[in-house]
């Protein structure tokens, strides 16, 4: 990843069902900006399959899993967190 590239963090939260269909609108729709990007997938507490899910949604995606449940909020900033440690 460079600088001028583009990280996008899902927080999810159960979202197994949901998420096979959400990665690839996402993913589609930065295809078709042309730049670099990674999608960053926080597993927020879940109990369902979704970090398995987002695991084998492709090598763009990279998961993030902790519990318990912190929230959105927590999710979110933990997705942001790991993007400045990698240096973007």
């Amino acid at each position: 990843m460079t600088a001028s590239s583009l990280s996008v963090v899902v927080p999810a939260y159960n979202e197994a069902g949901r998420l096979p269909a959400t990665l690839a609108r996402v993913r589609a729709h930065l295809r078709e900006l042309g730049r670099e990007h990674e999608i960053v997938v926080v597993d927020d507490g879940s109990t369902d399959a979704t970090a398995e899910v987002a695991r084998a949604a492709g090598d763009d995606v990279r998961v993030l899993r902790h519990e318990p449940n912190r929230g959105k909020g927590y999710a979110v900033r933990r997705g942001c967190w790991r993007r400045r440690a990698r240096g973007g």
